[in-house]
């Protein structure tokens, strides 16, 4: 029988000395069919040997295999369990028939299964710590303030135990209808702060803040994805609790909710910071989506914390999505439970106290609406200045001498930066075709509220890179002609399907471009695509021309003594109108012939004095 020995792990195999000899070692299949043979006490051999040894690697020795240190944990397990261990190293020995192959066996042959195999491990263990930090963190966020669950309480209640009790079959149908419809205001809003905003701080926010204490999910910005959401909490509660101390305070005998309605929307939109809030959280939304795209691109382990979110009983199978955009659907939506009441409200003073309430929350949506659309154009401006090529004055005027001196100054354009500007809006873009030479040449155009812009599309090799893939090639727009203030052109229409010309021009219209001193400088002639692209564009010239001109005229006014004359005029008669004494005698009424010609009067007034003045 051949002595297998295993060695502590400070002790190295030595090879026999000159003169001793060689020991006849067994094959592969007679180890494998044989237990290894420990003795019970070590031999002095052995402890020659582990005196003779002076390495601090950990290195555990089979006979005439070296085992490295990150190859060892089969053995290292074996060992480590009890009452087995002669059948724990046998089979350990079977499963790594590998370790008793040839010497020359190159050890990178095993390096790629083994990282993989690492790699694999590692990303295993990391779900696992997600999984246990949101886990922990969803239990400890159903921990509710006590008004909170006072008002969570009423979520399952009706209309007729909130207001009526057991006397529903006292009041008439259309009472019960319009108590139903201010209940649907209340319920609508608990439901709002429960069911989303409420899911989104305690299911999302909180445990994404409490994994990132853990070390987890650090590339995520919360205040990015989720934004004032905090604020939008306390604005709804206090809506509801609002509501309900106002309640208290409505006759019980005719249950009129009118004055309740109009104190409650007085304290939502007259709040310093209630409509704020909201137009803050509609124009950040655009970018919240977008953030939340590029996060689960970059972040593999945040498409986990969302499914674990997601299984949370509280979502209801709600998405993220479908609560990011809850306050955007919440906000349009109180007009529409206004009117309602409107509608079931059976005095004439009631509705015209509730139509004034729908009138400021209209006015408040308009407000945000034109926020959210001028951030969106503002926007586009900023990528339009990043992409809009002026060409330096050398390539227009290529005859034109430049002195030395000049060169460097006038290498670029002065009017890089002219796009970008909080007051110019982009109000239509487009393909068009200019006519010229008796021949066609594809350019896009820009309508600005003060200018229009012909300009080359031309493509180049984008820099940018999503994870080591380049995002394509981007769209360059080299100005071709100079920018035509709309207040120094005219605009026509050019068809000429039916007349006998050298070329047809087919949904073709004209822009003449004039100076301050009616100088023609330049002439377009434009195709578009088709009858319905042609007049897009001809209403929305109109349009942009009309509102500038309009802006300029009331420029102009305010720096004349006109318009400082009929403003004094306008304030001293509202003033005498507000002092008469009821017993005054009034003056007769004008009719309605005397009105008009009095104010076609006053503009012809008005328009001769401007032509003065120019």
């Amino acid at each position: 029988m051949v002595d297998l020995q295993l060695f502590t792990p400070l002790i190295r195999y030595s090879e026999p000395e000159e003169g001793e000899p060689q020991t006849i070692h067994p094959n592969k299949e007679q180890l494998s069919r044989r237990h290894a043979i420990i003795p019970d006490q070590p031999s002095e051999n052995q402890e020659t040997s582990s005196q003779g040894c002076c390495s601090s690697d950990n290195v555990i020795i089979v006979p005439h295999v070296q085992i490295s240190p990150n190859e060892s944990h089969l053995f290292n397990r074996a060992i480590s369990s009890g009452g087995g261990l002669l059948a724990d190293l046998q089979r350990a020995t079977i499963a790594s028939q590998a370790f008793y192959a040839e010497a020359s066996e190159p050890q990178k042959n095993r390096s790629p299964w083994i990282l993989k195999r690492l790699y694999e491990w590692s990303g295993r263990a990391k779900r696992r710590e997600i999984i246990k930090h949101v886990q922990a963190a969803l239990e400890t966020s159903k921990d509710h303030e006590i008004e909170d669950d006072e008002l969570e309480k009423l979520l399952p209640v009706s209309y007729e135990e909130m207001f009526l009790g057991d006397e529903t079959s006292t009041l008439p149908p259309a009472k019960q209808k319009y108590l139903q419809a201010v209940w649907e205001l209340f319920h609508t809003e608990l439901v709002f702060l429960y069911r989303q905003l409420f899911v989104l701080r305690d299911v999302y926010k909180e445990p994404l803040k409490r994994c990132q204490v853990e070390g987890c999910l650090l590339l995520v910005e919360p205040d990015l994805l989720f934004g004032n959401l905090d604020q939008l909490c306390r604005i709804s509660r206090t809506f509801c609790q609002s509501f309900l101390s106002l309640l208290s305070t409505v006759d019980k005998e005719v249950w009129d909710c009118t004055q309740l309605v109009v104190d409650l929307f007085e304290k939502f939109s007259k709040g310093p910071s209630t409509i704020s809030a909201y137009q803050a959280y509609c124009i950040n939304y655009k970018a919240t989506m977008e953030y939340l795209g590029s996060i689960r691109q970059k972040e593999e382990r945040f498409t986990e914390f969302e499914r674990i979110c997601l299984a949370d009983e509280r979502c209801f199978r709600l998405q993220l999505e479908d609560l990011l955009i809850a306050p955007l659907q919440r906000i349009t939506r109180l007009p529409i439970l206004l009117r309602e009441i409107h509608k079931r409200s059976e005095d004439e003073e009631s509705k015209g106290k509730v139509e004034k309430v729908i009138d400021t929350m209209t006015e408040s949506l308009r407000s945000i609406d034109d926020s959210v659309q001028w951030l969106h154009n503002f926007e586009r401006l900023q990528q339009l200045q990043t992409q809009v090529v002026w060409p330096n004055i050398s390539e227009l005027e290529p005859k034109s001498y430049i002195p030395d001196f000049l060169r460097v100054a006038l290498s670029r354009q002065f009017c890089e930066n002219l796009l970008a500007h909080p007051r110019r809006k982009l109000i239509h873009e487009g393909p068009l075709e200019l006519v010229e030479n008796g021949r066609t040449v594809d350019m896009y155009a820009f309508l600005f509220n003060d200018m229009f812009v012909l300009t080359k599309t031309k493509k180049c090799a984008s820099k940018l890179k999503v994870k080591g893939v380049p995002l394509g090639k981007s769209e360059h727009y080299i100005v071709q002609r100079q920018p035509v203030p709309l207040d120094s052109c005219v605009f026509c229409d050019a068809d000429s399907n039916d007349q006998a010309t050298p070329m047809s021009l087919k949904f073709a219209f004209v822009i003449i471009h004039l100076t301050r001193y009616y100088q023609v400088v330049g002439i377009y002639t434009l195709q578009a695509a088709d009858k319905a692209d042609k007049e897009l564009w001809i209403e929305k010239f109109q349009e942009s021309i009309e509102n500038y001109e309009s802006i300029q005229l009331k420029d102009m006014l305010k720096c004349t003594p006109l318009f400082s004359s009929l403003s004094l005029r306008r304030c001293s008669s509202s003033r005498l109108m507000s002092k008469s004494e009821p017993n005054s005698p009034q003056l007769p009424k004008e009719d309605g012939k005397e009105k008009k010609e009095k104010e076609e009067k006053k503009e012809c007034c008005s328009s001769s004095t401007c032509n003065q003045n120019q």
